[in-house]
């Protein structure tokens, strides 16, 4: 493979292996500024056995310092959160008008030395401590406090209705009193154990647990009271453990439950009411300080990823060095940019990878399309990320996919329905989430296309514009074949369309496999080879009725068919006939194409019949009739676009990308050493 060609759009973008050396009193400004540039993606540098003098580089000393502000920074903004929430947003409102995400600006804290930026951080958590330290530790107190009175008022409901004052639970110098809960079915043997323990000398009782509707459950359950001598408490809670009473433990009540959880649930509103005013107090601050310390805490990742980076560099006692990949374009631009931070006392080499290195190896993958066909590479990449040097088949796939999934949907309606789906994500959650933006992008073009072919073929609500129903002759004059009156001719398009599908896969294997001769007749040029020989015996079966006469043309494929057998049989060897019923199903998968379009037609046009038959009901007709068209055209439309969407990837993932494609591993993906400032939003979820 000659690394020129990964320049050509259908590859990736040619890499090239870099490597900088420089004195180590440059090294902060020269991985700063490789940040800022976010070109390089920088890998672990290996020593070899004869770099005696080069030794690893440790990370950056700054790195405690840094994860200690950063571990107090998020407490604070955890703080922040729990005082002052996002407003809430429904699904829709999340997917179709977001509320704005508000980007965080660095300032000058973007270009300011990474020991000023530790000595902010510093000096804002000593403001803050001065601002709501007390306020902060008692709205805690009172936190833990609130949940202590809730975890008791939880247990004391379970026992509410005991008649039973609390301060005799327990242990006393000569009886014992249990309190607790039991299933049903284990009251009987519970008695029968205390009988047989205490002879007789106990006391039981016993009030049924009323729960709410919501929380019913199959099986009734009691709160239980049961009283004895000291001598018989152990053995006693061991068998009622085993009869399935579990105990509850009270300690600091003295009143009945019922009083003790009326009093419970008015200390909380009081310790809630103060709780409240230190709230309001911290939200004040949090309304001034918040987005101070998103962007401190953004400045300060940025320093924790320049100086964890530093553990793949290596160094000497004056230098440092650091290796890593950047596309072939941008090496020029690193080279200045090293030269200008370092005044010139760098060495800054860049060599392209050689196919040998390819194996041993990982160089980093990047697609480089134009903006309308990146949306595409969201799909592309779900099958797998191309391998080095190969084909990028993002550009060849969106034509294909557009086309297959429209002539799936092929209605008119519907792909408006879809494109106008599509326009409401890209304007919504598309402003700030990139692969929603990808997908609306999709989906846009997805409804276009559908809507042409609609037009084309006759889908406009399946047929509501022909003279059964609406009856509009300038949207039929359009029409060159509808999928009902033409099934046979969409079924013979959908399979034609298949065999050029695959050939097209076939003939970018064979273009890869050009330089050597083994591989480019031993991959399945023999399916090509048994086309070109069909067409002349199927021109003769056409023109006389038989497939063989003695003639040229049916000499000439009849010969082509034994050389297609021949590489057929040298490629395949033993699984030839499988590889013959395998091309043989993938060409009837295409069927699919002619199958859901008729699909999508055939349900509409169920949905408009039941319509009008409903429409001539007394009555309820005109209700029953909306309703119907309604809810049946709009299921209609979400299964049909889901069913051409998951049916267009899979002709292309199983018999498309299967016959040519050649994946590398996910993790090979591009990923430079770049600044990422996100958005408040992000940073908060």
């Amino acid at each position: 493979m000659k690394v020129e060609e990964t320049e050509k759009m259908h590859r990736p973008v040619t890499m090239k292996k870099i490597r900088v050396v420089a004195l180590k009193e440059f090294k902060d400004d020269v991985v700063k500024r490789l940040h800022t540039l976010g070109v390089v993606q920088i890998i672990e540098q290996k020593k070899t056995e004869e770099d005696i003098s080069i030794s690893s580089m440790p990370a950056d000393p700054v790195l405690k310092a840094t994860s200690e502000q950063l571990r107090a920074i998020n407490e604070i903004l955890d703080l922040y959160k729990e005082v002052k929430p996002e407003p809430h947003q429904s699904l829709l409102k999340k997917l179709f008008n977001p509320y704005p995400q508000k980007e965080i600006e660095l300032g000058d804290l973007k270009e300011a030395k990474k020991e000023a930026i530790i000595e902010r951080a510093k000096n804002i958590l000593i403001e803050v401590e001065e601002e709501i330290g007390e306020t902060l530790e008692d709205y805690r107190a009172i936190g833990k406090e609130i949940n202590e009175l809730d975890s008791s008022r939880e247990k004391l409901k379970q026992i509410k209705y005991l008649d039973i004052e609390l301060k005799y639970v327990g242990k006393g110098s000569r009886v014992y009193v249990f309190v607790g809960t039991c299933p049903e079915k284990a009251l009987e043997r519970i008695i029968l154990d205390l009988e047989a323990i205490t002879s007789g000398f106990y006391y039981f009782d016993k009030a049924e647990i009323r729960i709410n509707e919501k929380e019913k459950k199959k099986e009734k359950e009691y709160a239980c009271i049961i009283a004895g001598l000291n001598e018989h408490a152990e053995e006693v809670l061991t068998k009622l453990r085993r009869a399935g009473f579990e105990l509850i433990e009270i300690e600091g009540f003295e009143k009945k439950p019922a009083e003790e959880i009326t009093a419970i649930e008015q200390k909380r509103e009081e310790k809630e009411r103060d709780r409240a005013e230190m709230k309001r107090i911290l939200r004040e601050n949090a309304a001034k300080r918040e987005r101070e310390f998103f962007t401190i805490r953004e400045s300060l990742r940025t320093i924790d990823d320049r100086a964890n980076i530093q553990r793949n560099f290596v160094e000497t006692e004056r230098v440092f060095s650091l290796t890593g990949w950047v596309p072939a374009e941008n090496v020029a631009e690193v080279s200045r940019e090293v030269n200008k931070v370092s005044e010139g006392l760098c060495e800054v080499t860049a060599v392209s990878p050689e196919p040998e290195d390819e194996e041993q190896e990982t160089v980093p993958v990047l697609l480089k399309n134009p903006r309308f066909f990146k949306s595409f590479e969201l799909l592309t990449k779900l099958y797998g990320i191309p391998k080095y040097g190969g084909i990028d088949p993002t550009i060849l796939f969106t034509f294909t996919f557009i086309f297959f999934t429209a002539f799936m949907l092929a209605d008119v309606i519907y792909g408006l329905m879809t494109a106008l789906f599509g326009f409401m994500l890209f304007r919504g959650i598309g402003r700030y989430n990139e692969k929603a933006k990808d997908f609306s992008i999709i989906l846009i073009a997805f409804g276009i296309a559908s809507s042409v072919m609609g037009a084309l073929t006759g889908g406009w609500l399946g047929d509501l514009i022909t003279e059964r129903h609406l009856d509009i002759p300038v949207l039929q004059s359009i029409i060159i074949a509808d999928q009902l009156g033409y099934v046979l001719l969409f079924l013979t398009l959908s399979i034609l369309i298949g065999i050029v599908h695959m050939d097209t896969a076939i003939l970018m294997r064979m273009y890869e496999d050009r330089q050597s001769i083994k591989d480019f007749i031993g991959g399945d040029l023999w399916f090509l080879t048994a086309q070109v020989g069909l067409i002349p015996l199927m021109m003769n079966y056409m023109g006389y009725g038989m497939w063989f006469m003695h003639e040229p043309r049916c000499l000439i494929g009849g010969g082509l068919l034994v050389i297609s057998v021949a590489l057929l049989i040298y490629s395949k060897k033993g699984m030839s006939l499988f590889s013959v019923t395998g091309f043989l199903g993938d060409t009837l998968s295409y069927a699919r194409l002619m199958a859901l379009g008729l699909c999508t037609y055939g349900i509409a046009l169920t949905v408009n019949v039941l319509t009008v038959m409903c429409y001539e009901l007394p009555y309820i007709g005109i209700i029953a009739a909306a309703l119907i068209f309604v809810i049946g055209h709009l299921v209609n439309w979400i299964l049909q676009v889901l069913g051409s969407f998951v049916h267009g990837l899979r002709l292309h993932y199983v018999e498309f990308f299967s016959k040519f494609y050649v994946t590398g591993n996910f993790d090979d993906e591009y990923k430079p050493f770049e600044m990422k400032v996100r958005s408040k939003k992000e940073m908060r979820s």
